[in-house]
């Protein structure tokens, strides 16, 4: 049997090439993700010449369902790697201390149970960027008394300009006038 498509009209180009179309490279904003890969897999009514695509209330709950389960596997990975470069370190357990989670929660997630907080692997994943430094200071955060934090902000350097925010201008011109 075969089954017949029925092409619809796109309301941007006007061109009848609207029907469920799947395949690789597509990608969608998905919480705090500004690309999440949608399942190659999923149809989505689609054109097929200007690319626009259409989402009836079927096919939104079955991409939202797929997008969050594809969002949750994303935070497992993105935990277990930062877990990974964080235990070169640092022990799994004086990190759990440090960032203030139960015993052996990160253990758990690095096995691939349970679903980490979007924050925690955000947290992370800071901690990764340079892990001496940044393990330490986060020691140092916590040694701190609450009245002695956050630290002053550096000091900038004053200029000694009439006008903020205006750029100084080479002596001798006209420009250097003063009005009176």
């Amino acid at each position: 049997m075969i089954s017949r498509v029925v092409l619809r009209r796109c309301i941007r180009c006007g061109a009848k090439a609207v029907k469920p179309r799947t395949g690789p490279g597509r990608t969608t904003r998905y919480r705090m993700m500004p690309c999440l890969p949608i399942p190659n897999e999923l149809p989505i009514p689609a054109c097929g010449r200007c690319r626009s695509e259409y989402l009836d209330e079927t096919t939104s709950s079955v991409l939202v369902t797929q997008l969050h389960a594809a969002f949750l596997d994303d935070l497992r990975v993105r935990v277990r790697l930062a877990t990974d470069i964080l235990s070169q370190y640092i022990s799994l357990r004086k990190l759990e201390l440090r960032v203030g989670i139960s015993q052996g929660y990160l253990s758990r997630l690095r096995a691939g149970v349970g679903n980490p907080s979007p924050e925690l692997v955000a947290h992370l994943a800071l901690l990764c960027h340079d892990p001496l430094i940044r393990l330490r200071e986060l020691e140092q955060f916590w040694a701190l008394p609450a009245t002695e934090w956050p630290p002053l902000p550096p000091r900038m350097p004053r200029c000694d300009l009439s006008i903020r925010g205006s750029r100084p201008r080479a002596s001798g011109g006209l420009h250097d006038r003063t009005h009176q």
